[in-house]
């Protein structure tokens, strides 16, 4: 071999070398970015479970002190129901168109002594079936711990259907949706209990699987 031949073997050997351990250099870097990589994302992982378990208790017990105040509400509630049922609805039902006109519009009436303690309960179970409507109590929660008054829904059903007639006067147009939460809020009731081997629901929540 001559001796340029000798050189050029060397020089080739010697580049081979370099890009061999660029190769090399250029291969740990990538790992260590991997690795990195994967730390940083494992660690913003962990911090957004971590978040998410802390927005979960916090809604939870968000959840939790809105019911506590409704349950606290709630004999109160009942015995303005009871009052009501006892003391008013047998003189109004059958004369409520009469005290409607009387009293110029249905809202009026609504807005009435007469009708303080039907108010204050349609207020509360409207109230109530909005919240949960909307997502900001679950229905479950709701279910558990608060009995829905179905007996006096029925009985003072007429009276409701009277003022949503006659709401802007008699002879005007109806108020469409008056009590539109409290038929949401029965319906998830009744709906639950037709299937009380499922968790409590609403109708219009996925499908029940059996």
């Amino acid at each position: 071999m001559s001796l340029e031949e000798a050189e050029n073997s060397m020089s080739f050997r010697a580049r081979n070398a370099m890009v061999t351990y660029w190769q090399k250099v250029v291969g740990i870097a990538t790992g260590l970015s991997v690795i990195v990589g994967v730390a940083i994302s494992v660690s913003h992982l962990a911090a957004l479970v971590e978040d998410n378990k802390r927005a979960s208790t916090t809604n939870r017990l968000q959840a939790l002190q809105q019911i506590q105040s409704i349950l606290r509400e709630d004999d109160e509630i009942r015995s303005h129901a009871r009052q009501f049922l006892r003391d008013s609805a047998p003189v109004i039902q059958p004369n409520v168109d009469a005290l409607i006109r009387t009293a110029g519009t249905g809202e009026d009436f609504y807005l009435s002594p007469a009708m303080k303690d039907f108010a204050i309960v349609h207020h509360h179970y409207e109230q109530l079936g909005a919240l949960v409507k909307l997502g900001y109590i679950d229905f479950p929660l709701v279910f558990e711990v608060i009995p829905f008054p179905d007996g006096y829904m029925h009985t003072v059903q007429p009276i409701r259907d009277a003022l949503t007639l006659h709401w802007r006067g008699i002879g005007q147009r109806p108020l469409r949706g008056f009590g539109s939460n409290i038929d949401y809020l029965q319906a998830c009731f009744e709906y639950s209990r037709a299937h009380p081997a499922a968790p409590p629901q609403c109708p219009d929540q996925t499908p029940l699987t059996h």
